[in-house]
């Protein structure tokens, strides 16, 4: 995005011409998208933007002018020719556990050095498949296509129950069970609605089957052919569907995987002794270290989105909406299928054409259409209510919290927490049979534009939570107190595994991804961010065709926050852009402290990298450090816990524009703590902001006084503040703050 092309606030001539005043993005390029060509944005900018003398003839006159009421635009664009390839396929793949059973039917049948050798056992979907060229448009038209497609899909299972043949070829191959053959022909069916182009003819009926061996004569297979027998039928879960792919330059090298997209709007939860993840060893490990979320932790979490999913079916549907669809989905930690502390999701309502009569309460949604903060309120009363008829007995509260964003937030008894975003998609002319997500869904295309750059979503996984692990235990997590949020890190991890991680062999070499590939993992993660240029690179997940535009050309939103990590999903946000540089400089700290302690350990053998690993994770978290000198202490209090909560949320959204001001106003260096530590009440809470200046300078300085005081205010403004919030300050030094700490703690420990 350059910018406003039409902007009467800078250009003169569009301030003669417009009546608005309004600045707009008036031109732009539109590109017809082709199945068989692909293109990457190499440069896009606005151009003509100086201005020239009113009356060249004239020097002594210094009045002048746009050349245009609009600017215009520029654009640099690389086009590639995509080809369908038999070098190219999308396939099932059965699991590991069954390849030796599959195997010995094939070397049963498959005479040496065939060249079927070159397949893994697989099940085609669609063969031959686009060449991938790692381009821009390849993320976007095939990966991000294709995984949202999957999204609809659940997990489920094959059963061969058979051994057939193709006569007109000579083939032998395992065939799948009725129940299966219907499964797999439905998902066929919606794959090649979205990439009709690579269906050869589609007047031929799909076969899933599993081929064995094709001969190259029908003597050969007519020996073969009586023998047909399948010994005990058999089932693998399908939880993935792969890309395999071969170079053009070489018949002799076998298919890899390049990519495995999950089935599924949620991902399989990371767990110990988990089949087709990473190796045993890796799991012990992860296991050991408490880095695994509980069975009964994610069952609960998984209930609560199944009972608000129905909850919300109650009231829309198809009986009473025919102008509206709804949708419930998760975003964040659940949807990766990683340990998260809540269960974040987004409602999102998308008005659609109908040729049905409108219902009681289409009438309603289309009369507050045309005020979307009345329209926002009135659903999110909608859903308060609904939720609390429901889940009376089962929840300690339901409310709306204005936090960094508007949430409805829902506290089950079993203190599991859920967090509801709403969106409101308007005008839409779409029919209810066509695809009703809109193209950016809060927090659900940030996740899946992940998934698909990250080539193998078992690894990531698992880096994933050890880093943001580490990031917790060291005091570098967490949005609100101006550190990178999960997000931002689950961007730093894709990035590592999508540059670190080539293509693989096969499924075995995720099953055989232990210590010593994770410790490689985690040793370039630490090494790549410790040595990167924060102050003045973004962080992009630019595919290798594509090229960054330099520093000049970069779009205001690169410049929010002091850490640049851009959202690979439109607008591109800053993930980071909470970041200021006091926070910055103690995350490139984070990271350097890693390598240091690398570099003063062995890593030699594999017991040296387990415990690095370990080390790397008993890292103390240094709030304060030792520059610091003096500490800002909020103490924060409600008298029940509904009410807390959304007074803590507004205190904890207020904090970044208090760090803007003590680093732009006073010019301070400071450490947020990164967690607000409730007391043994539970309604009491203390927070800490400690500054690389003595206790008096601060007191005494009139700029901190008045940022203090802009911070005070922004508290105090709360809409829906009750009597029982208090909120209250104190300035102290180091040591005084640490006292009163161990005397809590003496008197807890005596409780």
């Amino acid at each position: 995005n350059p910018g406003f092309t039409f902007d009467p606030s800078r250009n003169i001539c569009a301030q003669i011409t417009s009546q608005s005043q309004i600045s707009r993005r008036l031109d732009r390029y539109l590109i017809h998208t082709l199945y068989n060509l692909s293109y990457s944005i190499e440069h896009l900018s606005m151009i003509a933007t100086d201005i020239i003398p009113i009356d060249p003839f004239n020097n002594d006159d210094n009045q002048r002018i746009n050349l245009s009421d609009h600017y215009a635009l520029q654009l640099i664009i690389n086009f590639r020719t995509r080809s369908r390839s038999h070098r190219s396929a999308l396939v099932i793949l059965p699991t590991i556990d069954k390849w030796s059973l599959i195997d010995s039917y094939c070397e049963h049948y498959d005479p040496p050095n065939n060249l079927w050798n070159l397949w893994p056992s697989h099940i085609n979907l669609l063969w031959p498949f686009y060449d991938r060229n790692d381009c821009q448009d390849d993320q976007e038209d095939i990966l991000l296509k294709l995984r949202l497609l999957l999204c609809q899909y659940s997990s489920f299972s094959i059963k061969i129950n058979e051994i057939d043949s193709f006569v007109e070829n000579n083939v032998i191959f395992m065939k799948c069970d009725e129940q299966s053959t219907n499964h797999l022909r439905q998902l066929h069916e919606q794959l090649a609605q979205s990439f009709s182009h690579c269906i050869r003819n589609s007047r031929n009926t799909y076969n899933p089957h599993m081929t064995l061996v094709q001969f190259d004569s029908q003597e050969k297979f007519n020996q073969v052919k009586p023998s047909l027998i399948l010994n005990e039928s058999f089932e693998f879960p399908v939880q993935y569907l792969y890309i395999l792919q071969r170079p053009h330059d070489n018949d002799t090298t076998p298919f890899h995987i390049v990519h495995q997209i999950p089935l599924g709007s949620i991902l399989q939860p990371i767990h110990y002794k988990q089949s087709n993840s990473v190796h045993i060893k890796l799991q012990e490990f992860f296991q050991t270290m408490n880095l695994y979320e509980t069975n009964e932790s994610y069952k609960r979490k998984q209930d609560k989105f199944q009972k608000l999913s129905s909850c919300f079916q109650q009231i829309f549907n198809k009986d009473t909406l025919h102008y509206f669809i709804h949708s419930f989905l998760p975003y964040g930690s659940f949807r990766i299928g990683i340990n998260g502390q809540d269960v974040d999701t987004v409602f999102l309502l998308n008005e659609i054409k109908s040729m049905n009569n409108e219902t009681t309460f289409d009438e309603t949604l289309h009369q507050l259409k045309h005020d979307p903060n009345a329209l926002n309120k009135y659903i999110y009363n909608l859903l308060e209510t609904q939720i609390n008829e429901n889940f009376k007995d089962e929840i300690i509260y339901c409310m709306k919290i204005e936090a960094l964003f508007p949430i409805m937030s829902i506290l089950f008894n079993d203190q599991t927490k859920v967090e509801i975003f709403v969106q409101i998609e308007l005008s839409e002319c779409k029919t209810a049979n066509d695809s009703h997500l809109p193209e950016s869904i809060h927090g659900v295309h940030d996740i899946e534009r992940l998934l698909v750059h990250i080539r193998l979503p078992p690894i990531f996984q698992h880096l994933l939570t050890y880093i943001r692990t580490w990031a917790q235990h060291v005091g570098l997590y967490g949005q609100a107190y101006g550190y990178l949020g999960g997000y931002a890190w689950a961007v730093l991890c894709a990035h590592i595994c999508h540059k670190h991680l080539s293509s693989i062999k096969s499924l075995l070499a995720i099953e055989e991804f232990s210590i010593d590939g994770f410790f490689s993992l985690v040793e370039y993660f630490f090494s790549t961010f410790a040595q990167f240029n924060w102050l003045a690179d973004p962080l992009c997940l630019y595919p290798k065709s594509y090229k960054p535009i330099t520093y000049s050309e970069r779009p205001t939103v690169y410049h929010r926050g002091s850490m640049r990590i851009i959202s690979p999903s439109p607008p591109f946000h800053n993930a980071a852009r909470s970041t200021k540089r006091s926070t910055r400089d103690l995350i490139i700290q984070g990271f350097q402290r890693v390598v240091q302690l690398l570099d003063s350990i062995n890593t030699i053998t594999t017991e040296d990298k387990l415990n690095a690993l370990k080390q790397i994770l008993e890292l103390n978290n240094d709030f304060p450090n030792e520059k610091t000198e003096s500490i800002v202490q909020l103490t924060i209090s409600s008298e029940n816990t509904d009410e807390f909560d959304s007074w803590i949320g507004w205190i904890k959204s207020r904090l970044s524009f208090f760090f803007s001001e003590c680093e732009e106003a006073c010019h301070y260096t400071f450490q947020p703590q990164s967690t607000i530590e409730y007391q043994s009440n539970k309604n009491k809470a203390l927070y800490a902001i400690a500054f690389q200046v003595d206790s008096t300078t601060l007191q005494q300085s009139r700029k901190f006084t008045d940022c203090l005081q802009k911070f005070i205010n922004q508290v105090n403004s709360f809409l829906n503040r009750t009597k029982s919030m208090k909120f209250s300050h104190k300035i102290i030094s180091i040591d005084d703050w640490k006292l009163e700490r161990m005397k809590r703690k003496s008197q807890r420990i005596k409780q």
